[in-house]
């Protein structure tokens, strides 16, 4: 049973179609997109789903104070940093190592390296391919708990003051939900800057808001040009789309009546240039 949605194709085996096309007419009868859009809990279990779901209008809400990124970007570009290194694990420091291998390093602007494990081969190994003295660190954490960055924190925040001495602070980010240690610590230590995640954004899903844009601005990335594209899915998935007509609901019908009929495992095939976005859509 195909569903053609320009550019993507959708097909399901014969003995899945009639439940894929019954999910469908179900989403449609009930009018779920709207209600998906609306956060009504009641689409999943009638828990806490609806507090989940600030990713589903981040592009709107970043759009509202776009100039911050360009702003930010020419901050780090005339600070002369030649490294960017960003210190997170998991959902923080996947979009921008998918943006770091995708993009590479963009000309005029300060290459950016992810440190996600605490191995020391591994931390050695990063901290070789930078410039101390000339790198911009970001400290990723939501709820600035997580005991990985903090310990990164501590680790790369002495060895710079070792380098660049008191004015170690001008040399650190911090990406943090409101509220968070991670905050206070950046305060304290006299951060150059420090951007608020969204505590209605899971980690996973928290690539368009700071946690993905902020690194995306300072390696070079257009992040006005990059949410404009990221608003045609948006776009295209909203609430007044039907769902055979829904990318979004289309993808998530398949995914749903193959895990129902026992299809637990999804294999992802990217093409060449974007084949570390699998690594992140895994999770």
């Amino acid at each position: 049973m195909p569903f053609d949605i320009n550019p993507q194709t959708f097909s399901v085996p014969t003995d899945s179609s009639r439940a894929v096309e019954l999910t469908l007419k179900d989403w449609e009868a009930n009018d779920k997109v709207k209600r998906l859009w609306a956060r009504d809990a009641s689409v999943w279990t009638s828990s806490d789903e609806g507090k989940w779901l600030g990713w589903l209008t981040i592009v709107d809400e970043q759009k509202k104070s776009i100039r911050r990124f360009p702003n930010f970007a020419s901050e780090v570009k005339d600070a002369g940093f030649s490294h960017v290194l960003l210190l997170g694990m998991g959902g923080s420091s996947l979009c921008p190592e998918v943006l770091a291998k995708s993009f590479g390093k963009i000309a005029g602007f300060p290459e950016l390296h992810i440190l996600d494990s605490t191995d020391p081969a591994q931390i050695k190994s990063v901290e070789s391919k930078i410039d101390i003295a000339n790198t911009l660190f970001f400290v990723s954490s939501k709820s600035g708990t997580t005991l990985e960055p903090n310990i990164f924190k501590q680790y790369f925040f002495a060895r710079a003051k070792e380098v660049v001495g008191d004015k170690v602070g001008s040399h650190f980010i911090a990406i943090t939900d409101p509220g968070s240690k991670l905050r206070q610590e950046a305060e304290r230590d006299g951060f150059r800057k420090i951007f608020l995640g969204v505590p209605s954004i899971g980690g996973r899903y928290s690539a368009l808001s700071d946690f993905g844009m902020a690194p995306a601005a300072a390696m070079g990335i257009d992040v006005e040009r990059f949410l404009d594209r990221a608003n045609e899915i948006v776009a295209a998935c909203g609430p007044e789309v039907g769902p055979m007509n829904n990318p979004g609901v289309l993808l998530g019908a398949v995914l749903g009546v193959a895990h129902n009929s026992g299809s637990d495992k999804i294999t992802i095939v990217a093409s060449p240039r974007m084949a570390d976005l699998g690594a992140w859509l895994e999770q």
